[in-house]
């Protein structure tokens, strides 16, 4: 403990300083950040391998292949906020000292502008960086830089850099030396290196010979020591390579832009080495289909003239025992026709409630506001309040108020104004006069697609992948009583079953020990043990039970099969009001490991976990997590989850844990940390969906900080009907 306490002060002593200063220099400029035109090899804007104080346009996710003789760096990079970028990068570079031949690393880079470009004077742009901060440090670099558009067609940067681009060159370490680099860092935060060591210049520029055509020079302190054997200098001696020096430190590069979203350049490293480059970059409010391609809805039905409706303005209609169901039923075809369920109703002479489940638009605003454009033309003129309650999987979440008057009144306006006047409410869990809709339950489905299994960041085989068939299929019994599964049959693939360590399957499985040799239980670390079954497998297998006992409170009780590694109990509660930015969740899981082969077996390893989350929407679509308990290795500790959202269903995000397992117990990377990406179908492809493509991406598994992978947490299931992501996409209410 005393070393994670030592790790622990020297974090916040380093941080905090930086923080400070990154906070205060938001209010040293006021216009918008300088955008770069180019990525560099590292996968970031800037020239060939130096930086710029450039950003990307909010919200771009780009991606970037670099190959020379040296090295090849596969980077994904996100323009996090308008002035944070982040980066992640697998590299490859020869190494004599490895039996492979060559070693694979990640690193990870921020880069931070915190001075705007004056446009009309001479102040130039200026960022500070941090390249590879958390990891071997084999590409370790800290910099400032600034960046001044000369012409419309002509940038140059300048900026002081330490580590790797401090090499050669250097003109003195004004804060101190910089340590030898512990090739055992593997995965922490190398805070003692940190602007330490020699500090040297470097510079570039950038001419835009043509609308699609762009002429880079710079010139760097980076000798690539590692990479041509120059032991002196190396970073890693120990992965040396044994490449020819190179001639001098000047770079030259050409980029060539394919569109908006593509560039292919090519580069000579010191009048030596030669280098291509393949980028991406996409922005989520850059959809190929902006508008989307789906059916036009059906318009607002003003109500005819109380002259020609007596009756129905009377509200007389309402003592017919046969209005109700015939509304309800033409009602709830009319709501299938746009994807919607109808689960139930209620309705008198002045007020209809509907409960839907929607089952097609990624944006919540979208389906209520088809909603209420039906039943303008399904009620009679009498009734005047429309309330309509969001349903996942028969729990109702959250209500929406609206006068038909407005409704009527609003259609061709802004959505901004039917949200003014539009009411928010904690939906009653209580069924009241709501009438079910005849043959709502039980309701069986379910659907037969391919699937893809991958796995990354393996040294020996950096891509892993199993292709198959999966058979999904889900019956619910009643409201919230439902019965999952799926089950997969393998086509092929280079995934296959394999033991941790050196040992072979038939070794490992003798051992009879779900424990490695420090005493660790193996929960994830042994996880190719499941892979390249030939015969059919069940990922999962569950009953669960959703209630909500209180208007704001949500509960969730889970039995079975509940991931490919684990069975057992999961049960979870929910605090979230429907207007608060803050959740508060609790969860607990008593499971056993299941068996490598038998679908149905379990093995002996069994544990109880549980956490205590704390869940905050921020504006822009921001959102984060604290989850504070025990983890399935029986290790204790914390995960901060911070994700970014945006109206079109895009979600990037992040997340590091912390438990008291050891560094040296967790193994290669000291601690679990990663990022994920979740796509919505529909961007791509412009027809309204609820299916996502993407995952987590981590670097490695291990056993520290894993946590139980049951689906349809509660914070998950019912967000999208909440304030912050209702209000956000809002502006798809009159779609």
């Amino acid at each position: 403990m005393r070393a994670h306490s030592t790790l622990t002060r020297r974090l916040l002593a380093s941080t905090v300083p930086v923080t400070l200063l990154l906070g205060s220099a938001t209010s040293l400029g006021h216009a918008d950040p300088l955008i770069g035109n180019i990525l560099n090899s590292y996968g970031m804007p800037g020239a060939i391998d130096t930086p710029t104080a450039e950003m990307l346009p909010d919200a771009t996710l780009g991606a970037t292949i670099a190959y020379t003789d040296l090295s090849r760096k596969n980077s994904i990079v996100f323009q996090a906020l308008p002035r944070l970028t982040v980066a992640l990068r697998y590299s490859r570079f020869d190494s004599t000292e490895e039996s492979r031949g060559y070693v694979w690393d990640r690193s990870f880079d921020l880069r931070y502008q915190f001075l705007d470009e004056d446009p009309n004077g001479w102040r130039p742009a200026m960022a500070i960086g941090m390249q590879d901060f958390m990891g071997t440090g084999y590409y370790g670099a800290e910099y400032i830089v600034a960046t001044k558009t000369i012409t419309p067609r002509l940038r140059v940067s300048a900026g002081l850099g330490w580590g790797r681009l401090a090499q050669q060159g250097g003109i003195g370490s004004p804060f101190g030396d910089r340590p030898d680099p512990d090739a055992e860092l593997g995965g922490k935060p190398n805070v003692d290196a940190w602007f330490r060591g020699e500090m040297a210049p470097f510079l570039s520029a950038t001419w835009q010979a043509t609308d699609k055509l762009y002429l880079t020079a710079e010139y760097s302190g980076d000798s690539y020591a590692c990479e041509t054997g120059d032991a002196d200098n190396c970073q890693r001696s120990v992965w040396l390579s044994d490449g020819d020096e190179l001639k001098n430190r000047l770079n030259l590069g050409i980029t060539y832009r394919m569109g908006e979203n593509y560039q292919l350049a090519g580069y000579v490293l010191g009048s030596k080495q030669v280098g291509v480059q393949f980028s991406v970059a996409m922005n989520p409010s850059q959809s190929p289909f902006p508008s989307g391609l789906e059916k036009a809805p059906a318009p607002v039905r003003p109500r005819v003239a109380q002259s020609a409706d007596p009756d129905g303005w009377s509200g007389a209609w309402a003592a017919d025992p046969t209005a109700h169901p015939a509304i309800q039923k033409s009602l709830g075809d009319a709501l299938a026709d746009e994807g919607q369920v109808l689960e139930s109703m209620a309705l008198d002479a002045n007020r209809a409630e509907v409960r839907i489940r929607n089952n097609r638009y990624m944006q919540r605003a979208e389906a209520i506001g088809r909603t209420a454009r039906l039943m303008t033309r399904a009620l009679p003129p009498s009734v005047e309040t429309l309330v309509i309650t969001s349903s996942e999987d028969g729990l109702p979440t959250t209500s929406i108020t609206l006068r038909r008057s407005d409704v009527e009144r609003l259609e061709n306006t802004e959505a901004s104004q039917i949200a003014n006047v539009a009411v928010l409410t904690n939906a009653d869990p209580r069924p009241g006069n709501l009438v079910r809709t005849p043959g709502m339950f039980p309701r069986f489905s379910w659907a037969l697609k391919p699937y893809l299994s991958t796995s990354l960041f393996d040294p020996d085989e950096p891509f892993r992948y199993e292709i198959g068939a999966e058979l999904e299929a889900e019956y619910e019994l009643m409201p919230g009583l439902i019965l999952a599964g799926s089950v997969r049959q393998r086509a092929f693939g280079n995934q296959e079953q394999e033991a941790p360590g050196n040992m072979t399957v038939e070794e490992y499985e003798a051992l009879d020990s779900d424990y490695d040799e420090n005493g660790v239980p193996r929960v994830r670390s042994d996880g190719r043990m499941y892979q390249g079954n030939k015969s059919p497998t069940i990922p999962r297998l569950t009953l669960a039970w959703y209630a909500k006992p209180t208007d704001t409170v949500y509960s969730r009780v889970t039995v079975g099969l509940l991931e490919r590694t684990f069975g057992g109990v999961s049960g979870e509660v929910l605090w979230w009001p429907a207007s608060s930015p803050l959740a508060i969740g609790a969860e607990i899981n008593r499971v056993k490991k299941r068996d490598f082969r038998d679908v149905f077996g379990f093995r002996d390893y069994e544990v109880t976990t549980g956490h205590v989350s704390a869940y905050y929407e921020f504006d822009n679509g921001i959102a984060a997590e604290l989850a504070v308990g025990k983890y399935l290795a029986g290790d204790k500790g914390a995960t901060v989850t911070l994700s970014r959202e945006f109206a079109n269903g895009w979600r990037v995000g992040a997340w590091v844990t912390k438990t008291d397992m050891s560094a040296e117990d967790f193994g290669e990377g000291s601690f679990d940390k990663g990022v994920t990406l979740s796509i919505p179908l529909g961007w791509g492809t412009g027809q309204p969906s609820l299916r996502r493509v993407g995952g987590d991406i981590r670097s490695l598994s291990r056993d520290g900080g894993s946590r139980l992978r049951v689906q349809g947490r509660l914070y998950d299931k019912v967000r999208d009907s909440h304030s912050g992501q209702l209000y956000q996409g809002w502006g798809r209410f009159w779609r």
